[in-house]
């Protein structure tokens, strides 16, 4: 089902944040956008000759926020990673649509694990790559619509599929971070108890 990813993820990471996660600024505004997300998506518009999903508007405004915070070598670096994302995502679907044989298993999950792989290879950090694969995704997604829009094939911009994909792909670099973390918040644990057995 179209969709299912998106929601189940969606919902799954809004209860970690919501119950779990440290009181602050970033966790009510994380709680917000996921929520924001998953209502947005059930709708779109027309802008032009494209039926665009209100969840994808939001995640490129979001998304190019934080963009527009970098200068320098470090925003020229990010337009060329971008672009690379960019390029990869509208690629796979490229070949997905011409010659789905090769797709194996489940196409979101060679998608997901393709984009993990970009964006491993070309930040460090989470956010970074969080950040990549959020504006690749979405600039891809639109490069296949117009593409696709040249052909007169009908495609939604950021429609539950693009939804499922990114969700999807998102959800394993925060299990990632959250395996990096696990040795730091092991040792923490163990160095508090025996502190307090030897006290």
């Amino acid at each position: 089902m179209e969709g299912g990813y998106f929601y189940w993820l969606s919902w799954f990471l809004w209860i970690i944040y919501t119950f779990f996660a440290p009181k602050n600024r970033v966790r009510l505004l994380a709680c917000i956008y996921i929520l924001l997300l998953i209502i947005l998506s059930a709708y779109d518009v027309t802008i032009g000759s494209f039926r665009i999903s209100l969840a994808y508007v939001l995640m490129l405004c979001v998304s190019y926020f934080f963009v527009m915070k970098r200068t320098g070598m470090t925003f020229i670096y990010f337009a060329f990673t971008s672009a690379s994302m960019t390029m990869l995502y509208a690629a796979f679907h490229f070949l997905l649509l011409f010659d789905p044989v090769w797709v194996f298993v489940d196409a979101t999950w060679l998608l997901a694990f393709a984009l993990l792989l970009a964006s491993f290879s070309l930040y460090r950090t989470f956010y970074d790559r969080l950040l990549v694969l959020t504006v690749g995704c979405c600039q891809g997604d639109f490069l296949y619509a117009f593409v696709l829009k040249q052909f007169s094939f009908p495609h939604v911009v950021g429609s539950l599929l693009f939804l499922d994909g990114w969700a999807f792909a998102a959800a394993c670099l925060f299990v990632w971070k959250w395996l990096e973390q696990l040795p730091t918040y092991i040792d923490t644990r163990f160095y508090k108890r025996t502190k307090e057995a030897k006290t």
